[in-house]
């Protein structure tokens, strides 16, 4: 079952983060990443803030309210995903003369994200689009696993037995991000640890993409090598049951 209030958690945290590796592959997300700078802040009710400062050559995801140039407010959760769906649209609190951005050049970044993260057997044919695919889904499944972790209830309760310390879950030639794991409760880095407790590495990032898309079975995976499992053992068995549960707020 999902849960509304995770859903919201996972589009705001994990899905708009996402964005940030989006300019690397994409070259009209490159274009609009050079232009004009403009913050926007995403304000959900029982979920919290976001903001993307998108310009000057990048697009940089900040948590929490702050300075921006448009505001947009979505009176609860569902409000939110109801915007990601297609379905609905937010109140905008500040920068109505700025609409034609949201509509214009954001509107362009999110579509170019979903091309991505929706692959297509066809779209699949090309390496640098795999690659895409598989860099851009490494990110949002592990920035989502956390904010699962945190709200989802059989998320919590896998989360609450994964023993203090971080983990590194890296695909090689790709994203490379640290999961802190520290009372029951996840928080998700970008950048290796320093001193991870267990760590999950993919050989590349086609073994990465290709369990992603569901193509590779962990198990197959762990044993041709193209998956390495290491460190703490309990760690990822607790954290493999979080990403198990991501398929149904990622689809």
């Amino acid at each position: 079952m999902v849960d509304q209030t995770t859903l919201a958690r996972v589009n705001l945290f994990a899905v708009l983060r996402s964005l940030e590796g989006l300019p690397a592959h994409d070259g009209e997300a490159a274009a609009i990443a050079s232009g004009r700078r403009e913050v926007v802040q995403f304000s959900v009710g029982g979920v919290g803030a976001a903001r993307l400062a998108i310009g000057e050559g990048r697009i940089e995801f900040r948590p929490g309210p702050g300075a921006s140039s448009i505001k947009l407010w979505f009176p609860k959760p569902a409000s939110l995903n109801a915007m990601f769906a297609g379905t609905g649209s937010p109140i905008p609190l500040k920068g109505l003369t700025k609409i034609a951005y949201l509509t214009g050049p954001f509107t362009a970044l999110t579509a170019r994200l979903s091309h991505y993260l929706k692959p297509t057997s066809e779209l699949l044919r090309d390496k640098a689009y795999r690659d895409a695919n598989a860099s851009l889904s490494l990110l949002a499944a592990v920035y989502a696993l956390c904010e699962i972790g945190d709200s989802d209830h059989d998320g919590k309760l896998n989360a609450g037995r994964i023993p203090d310390g971080e983990i590194l879950l890296a695909a090689r030639g790709g994203p490379e991000l640290t999961v802190v794991a520290k009372d029951g409760i996840l928080e998700c880095r970008k950048g290796p640890p320093a001193s991870p407790r267990a760590r999950m590495v993919f050989s590349d990032l086609e073994s990465a993409g290709a369990m992603l898309r569901g193509e590779l079975d962990s198990y197959a995976a762990i044993g041709s090598g193209l998956l390495v499992l290491g460190g703490f053992v309990p760690m990822l068995d607790n954290l493999n049951k979080v990403l198990g549960l991501v398929p149904r707020y990622l689809r």
